[in-house]
């Protein structure tokens, strides 16, 4: 927590960050290394959760998204990603998605 902070506080930003995270999903696809990365995409009953694009742990390959992995996940973390789920879904709407 708060490794954002000392980034800047060294480099000045984060940026870089990004464009890393950028190269690598990017390499995944050229190279197809079906390398897992966590990607938002559109879930499909992911734990029981469709309908909404999220972050979650995907296979990467040349095709893209080639499929997400449902690892265990806690009832309290299930409840989470539900309440997240929920909360995506409603700014959606209100933005007329």
């Amino acid at each position: 927590m708060g490794a954002a902070y000392e980034v800047i506080e060294g480099k000045g930003a984060t940026n870089y960050a990004i464009g890393l995270a950028g190269t690598r999903i990017i390499q995944a696809i050229l190279r197809n290394e079906h390398s897992v990365l966590p990607v938002s995409a559109m879930l499909h009953d992911w734990h029981g959760i469709s309908g909404v694009c999220m972050s979650v742990p995907q296979i990467i390959g040349r095709e893209g998204v080639v499929k997400p992995l449902e690892l265990p996940v806690s009832a309290q973390e299930l409840l989470g990603l539900q309440n997240s789920a929920d909360h995506i879904r409603s700014v959606a709407a209100r933005l007329g998605f």
